[in-house]
Formats: C-alpha cells, structure tokens, sequence
C-alpha cells in the first residue's frame, strides 16, 4: 500500500470532509487550517477572516487505489470552484476554493484537474481556485471532526 496525504479547501470542511469519506481508497480525513499566518488559529478566529487560514481537509489516501489527480477532478466536482470565498451559506476567505499540494506531481496533476474543469465549462465561467504548497496543518478541535455524521440533521442545510 502507498499511502500519501492530500489537502483540499473547498468551503466548509464538514461537507469536504463527508464527501472524501465516500471516495475508496480514502483511508482517513481530518478537518482542520491551512494557508493562513496565525499559529493555532481558533475555529472562529478562522471563519471570522482573521487568521488567513481556509477550512481544509486532509485526506490520506492509497494511492494503489485512488490517484491525487482523481481526487483533484473530485474536488471540482464536489463545490464550486467558480465563485470566490463562498461555497453555499459560507463567505468569507475561509471558505475559499484551494488545492494544497505536497510535491511536484501533487502540483502538475491539480493544475491539470484545474484545466479540465475549466475545459468542461460546468457553470459558465472559469474557476477561482488557488493552486498552493501545502503549508503546517492545523487540526481543528475534536467536536468539528466528523460533524455531519454527530449531526445528520444538519445534512439538510448542506
């Protein structure tokens, strides 16, 4: 098994991470913050705009079973790109839309998923997203982990 880690923000990381939970070959997620400037940035700190943090989500993932770059093509498919810092209720810059990438082929293959979605010309209008290195990851605190499944009622809202 090859396992790697992937990084995606895509607004909020409870729907990021449920989706990324459904993709086999996903061995785990956790949500968390990344891209911004602050050490150890609160949840609302984040999403109050003043850390520079997205919501993000950690996938590991085996990549004998799933590719980064069906991953990435997933991830234009689960929000959408092409609106800036709002996916859904969300706004703000800690919802905005980025692919994080850990090496050079991480980073090749999200712009290619990135040119893609453009290419297939989905909503109109090209995407917003931002093609970044992945930086520290902050792991937010144990109550957003897994939140849809501790409230399926909220599934609705989503």
């Amino acid at each position: 098994m090859k396992i790697q880690k992937a990084y995606f923000a895509a607004g909020s990381f409870w729907e990021i991470q449920a989706s990324y939970e459904e993709v086999k070959g996903v061995l785990a997620t956790r949500v968390g913050y990344m891209g911004g400037y602050i050490s150890y940035p609160s949840h609302q700190d984040v999403i109050r705009g003043l850390t520079g943090h997205a919501q993000t989500v950690e996938v590991l993932f085996n990549e004998e079973a799933v590719s980064y770059r069906a991953l990435a093509d997933y991830f234009f498919i689960i929000h959408n790109p092409t609106t800036l810092n709002h996916q859904g209720p969300d706004e703000g810059p800690a919802f905005r839309s980025v692919l994080f990438y850990m090496n050079l082929s991480q980073k090749k293959a999200a712009f290619l998923a990135k040119e893609k979605f453009d290419a297939d010309n989905i909503y109109h209008k090209p995407s917003v997203t931002h093609i970044r290195p992945a930086d520290k990851f902050y792991i937010a605190d144990e109550e957003h982990q897994y939140f849809l499944e501790k409230h399926p009622e909220l599934l609705d809202f989503c």
